[in-house]
């Protein structure tokens, strides 16, 4: 088992971090990640100590604890892939933001575009004033339009 240390500053080198945890036990192992692209530091590591009882105190120790005038966070470290993954929903990049999925675009059929109070007024038809309905262009209309969708 190994422990994540988290908001290192990006100043500090492997001796530092072992320096400060092999005052409770023996550091098997410590690694820095770097950035693929730039070759920088991470600003976190992962320790790894003899024992458990050694990290168990260490994390309980150093939880909050200050490097180089930053608090650090210290946690056991989950093994990689564990952490469930986040969905946020929508996407669009940078389309405005997407909108959950609601609306697909390039899909065929009818796009109902209501500017109304939405019930029909007595006697009379769904698609009155305010409303209209148009055909959605697809990749079977042959109306000529290209348009954005098509």
């Amino acid at each position: 088992m190994s422990i994540f240390v988290g908001n290192l500053p990006f100043r500090a080198e492997q001796e530092d971090i072992i320096e400060l945890f092999s005052t409770y036990g023996e550091v098997t192992n410590c690694a820095l990640p770097l950035e693929r692209d730039t070759g920088r530091k991470r600003g976190f590591a992962f320790v790894e100590m003899s024992d458990e009882a050694a990290e168990a105190s260490a994390i309980e120790a150093l939880q909050g604890a200050e490097l180089m005038g930053r608090p650090l966070r210290i946690n056991k470290a989950e093994p990689r892939g564990s952490a469930p993954r986040r969905d946020f929903g929508g996407g669009g990049g940078n389309y405005g933001g997407g909108g959950g999925g609601e609306r697909r675009s390039g899909a065929s059929g009818w796009e109902d575009r209501s500017y109304g109070s939405g019930a029909p007024p007595a006697g009379g038809s769904a698609y009155d004033d305010g409303r209209t309905r148009r055909r959605r262009g697809g990749a079977n209309d042959n109306s000529g339009y290209g348009g954005a969708e098509g």
